[in-house]
């Protein structure tokens, strides 16, 4: 951020952390992978954590053919 303020401070992404649930099921509905349960935590930014952890895996990996796992 450009901002004076926004500047002074570190972005934090803690919100919502210690509500993701692995695997999750409801009503028969499974999603692979970490997911927020909203029920309990009613925002959280496990989307961006989920992306950049994601985007830090492929800048670090000197073959993105192991990591594309969609193929």
């Amino acid at each position: 951020s450009s901002g004076v303020i926004a500047r002074r401070h570190p972005y934090n992404y803690e919100m919502g952390m210690g509500y993701e649930i692995p695997n999750f099921e409801d009503n028969g509905l499974k999603l692979p992978g970490v997911v927020l349960d909203s029920t309990n935590a009613r925002a959280g930014e496990q989307n961006q954590r989920a992306f950049y952890g994601r985007w830090a895996e492929f800048m670090a990996s000197e073959d993105w053919g192991r990591l594309a796992t969609w193929r």
